[in-house]
This record gives C-alpha cells, structure tokens and sequence, in this order.
C-alpha cells in the first residue's frame, strides 16, 4: 500500500496532463522548443564559440517566451540568462576541499491546476561541448564536476557569488537532479543522468554517443504511462492507493537519458526529465525545492538591485503559483559581477480550472 492519500484533484490533474500530452497542440509545442534549442546549439557551431558561457546564453535566449494556448490549458515555456555571475560551490572531494560550477542550465517543469502548483521536476545540467561526437572526463576539473552533479555531496555557495552561502544536502532520489547536456553538431543535445555518466566514465577517459546506445538501456516510458494510467483510471480513480502502476505516471518516472534535441524536447515537457522537487499529494524532494527557492530569492534579489525587469518578470511567471514554503536568505552578500553566468529554462503547463 501506497501510504498517504491522493485527492480526486490530483488524480484529475493527471488525468488531464496526460490527455493533453498526447494532443497536436501539444506535439507542435514540443517540437518548436527543440527546433528553438537547436537553432541556438546550431549558432555556437557556426561561429565556433569557445567559451561555454556564450554557448549557453545562446540556448537560453534561443528559448525567449514559446506559447502555447488551447481552450483546456496553456504552456507557457521562458528562458532567462543570468549574467555575470558564478554558480560556483565549495564541497569535500575525496578528503579535500574544492570548487566547482554548480551547473549551467536549469530546466524546470510546473504542472499547475486551478491555479494551484501540483508538481514539480528539475534538472541542473552542465553543458559539454563536442566537435567530433566524444566527450572527455579525465581532467581533474570534470572528475570533480561528475563528483558533484552524480553524488550531490553537502556543499554551500561561495561568497558574493550567486548560490547562497549556506550548506545544502540534495537528496537525488531519482538519480536525474544533476545532469550533463553533450552538445554534438550540428545543433543536437543529448542529456544523459550525471549518476549514469559516472558509471560510463569509470574506466573511460571519453565516451562517444554510441556508447550511449550500447551501454544503458532503452526506455519507452510514454507508452508504459498511457497505458497504465489510462487503463487504470476507467476501472477505478481509488486504483492508485494499491496499484504499482500508480508510479508509471508520468511525474513518477524518468528518462535517463535522451539521445537528441527533439528527443530531449519530447521527454522534457512530458515530465520524464529531472528530479521531483513538489507534489501535492505525493512524496518528493523537498531538500531540491527549497534550494530552488533560495536560488530564486538570490535572482530576483540581483534583479532588483539591478533593476532589470526581464528577470523580475521571470522569477514574477515562476513564483505565481508557488506552493510549500517560499524559502529564503537572510543576510545576502554582495554579488560578484565579474565572471561566468547561469541560465534557467522554465515551462509551466497550466490545465485550467473546469
């Protein structure tokens, strides 16, 4: 038995997300926002930019505002580059203390119901860029950067640089929280698990998108959640207090790794990708969640010192319907303007309220 209780509106709200992602509206969204991720992986090839942070502000922004609008929901994907400042954490690596980006791109996914914030999923991801189709591990910088993202340790923000000074302990429940997007020309991106890429990586010194193939198994995740839930849900909406497949829905399940942009796309907006980090109802990560939080505290008080309506807006969209604790920073440091940058991808579906 599934110990806790799931209201007859979250049953609803999944029935409905479920319904809507096998809509057209749905597919062309879908398929917009990798041909978008594309067009901004594609320009980093074709002027051969170097530095990561001009490749990931080109995916960000190639993101913008996409929209989508239907009688019975809307998405609503936005994007928002933060500039000039490190995401860099301090955190034990075997014995001695280090230094790393925390991530560069955050994706995030909100499923909104009546107005209300029902579920959550996220994925900090670092971006790896690749000319021939392999990428390398063996530097000490990116064994310690896998360190970080596949085993999420107990680390805090540096000083006056953008994630707040205090300890964090992520959970990683799902093994998808951290994340690595391998860039490949002429504009793909394939994502794969960090905890998956450190058990590639153990005895490599680089990995090519075939090993992906022959080394990790293949999911069909969507078939296995329309299925279960729309057979299920027919026979009996109490179902899911007893039934295993109760955990085939979509939120409950991920994809650990996706081999292309559109692929990537597909799996994103349908809830395969990332860690739970809210639920209503249900169990999730509430250690990521307040983290987020605090990292949206953190931005939007940068946005108003700077004043700069772009990210207040954003952390304005993200905020809205907002659900368990809004966490919080006291004491907030001076931010340090001199290097690097973050971006957050961010899509709230929102399934009306009839």
């Amino acid at each position: 038995m599934i110990p806790f209780t799931i209201s007859m509106d979250t049953l609803e709200c999944i029935k409905r997300f479920i319904e809507m992602s096998d809509g057209e509206k749905f597919l062309v969204h879908s398929e917009v926002f990798a041909e978008r991720l594309q067009s901004g992986i594609k320009k980093s090839y074709e002027k051969r930019e170097p530095d990561i942070v001009s490749i990931i502000k080109n995916i960000v922004n190639s993101v913008n505002v996409l929209e989508t609008n239907d009688r019975h929901f809307k998405i609503l994907t936005s994007s928002v580059f933060i500039h000039g400042n490190k995401s860099q954490v301090e955190f034990e690596y075997y014995g001695k203390k280090t230094k790393r980006e925390l991530g560069d791109i955050i994706f995030i996914l909100s499923i909104v119901y009546k107005g209300e914030k029902y579920f959550e999923k996220m994925t900090i991801n670092q971006v790896k860029k690749s000319n021939n189709v392999s990428w390398t591990f063996y530097t000490d910088s990116s064994k310690e950067q896998l360190y970080l993202l596949s085993k999420f340790p107990t680390f805090k923000g540096n000083n006056a640089l953008l994630i707040p000074g205090k300890e964090y302990n992520l959970l990683n429940f799902s093994g998808c929280l951290g994340t690595y997007g391998l860039l490949y020309p002429p504009g793909e991106f394939a994502l794969i698990s960090s905890k998956l890429l450190a058990i590639l990586t153990t005895t490599k010194r680089s990995i090519r998108l075939k090993d992906l193939f022959i080394n990790t198994p293949s999911y069909n995740f969507q078939f296995t959640y329309f299925c279960c839930f729309k057979n299920y849900y027919r026979k009996s909406l109490f179902c899911y207090t007893c039934c295993p497949a109760f955990f085939c829905l979509p939120v409950y399940r991920n994809s650990y790794i996706s081999y292309y942009t559109h692929d990537f796309s597909d799996k994103y907006l349908r809830g395969l990708i990332g860690e739970l980090i809210y639920a209503k109802d249900l169990l999730f990560d509430n250690s990521a969640f307040q983290f987020l939080q605090d990292l949206m505290m953190a931005i939007q008080w940068k946005a108003k010192k700077e004043k700069n309506k772009e990210m207040i807006d954003f952390i304005a969209s993200y905020r809205r319907n907002i659900n368990g604790g809004d966490g919080g920073i006291d004491g907030l440091s001076e931010f340090n303007y001199e290097y690097g940058g973050m971006g957050i991808i961010y899509t709230v579906v929102d399934l009306g309220s009839e």
